[in-house]
């Protein structure tokens, strides 16, 4: 086998998965850590805006939580938008599908997702816990990287 035999057997990205549901610092990495590599690889950038469903919030209040929560992620969407418009240029353009989903469990419905539109790659931002916060909070990035029927890249 060839070295160009070698490197054409190597398996690309098309989709990757970006997922966002909590919009803090390591959020704002793991965005900028997929436009890249969506630019790399020429892929499908396909940003997933998990809102927790959060069953303690009385019913009353339920849907006006939810409704302001989207609006912070088409919010968040828009200054997306304008940080990979600078990015691209004519000869690559960063083709970008978002999604707003609510869930109160995250990691399950990034997981669920991610299989359910065949995403070949998830980018998740991680806040970098010690092992024994994650171990005894939980953290939704280990969730999806030992459930995930695709590669998970981490972005600390």
């Amino acid at each position: 086998m060839t070295m160009m035999q070698k490197v054409n057997d190597r398996k690309t990205f098309s989709k990757i998965l970006v997922a966002i549901h909590d919009p803090r610092k390591s959020a704002d990495r793991a965005v900028n850590y997929a436009i890249k590599v969506a630019e790399d690889y020429d892929a499908r950038l396909v940003i997933l805006y998990i809102i927790r469903g959060d069953a303690n919030v009385h019913t009353v209040n339920l849907q006006s939580h939810i409704i302001q929560l989207k609006r912070e992620a088409e919010a968040y969407f828009i200054k997306i938008s304008e940080k990979i418009h600078k990015h691209s240029n004519k000869e690559n353009i960063i083709r970008v599908k978002t999604e707003i989903i609510a869930s109160i469990r995250i990691a399950d419905a990034i997981v669920s997702y991610a299989k359910d539109k065949h995403i070949d790659l998830i980018i998740i931002g991680t806040r970098g816990r010690s092992k024994l916060k994650s171990i005894v909070l939980g953290s939704v990035a280990l969730d999806v990287v030992r459930h995930a029927h695709c590669p998970v890249l981490t972005v600390k």
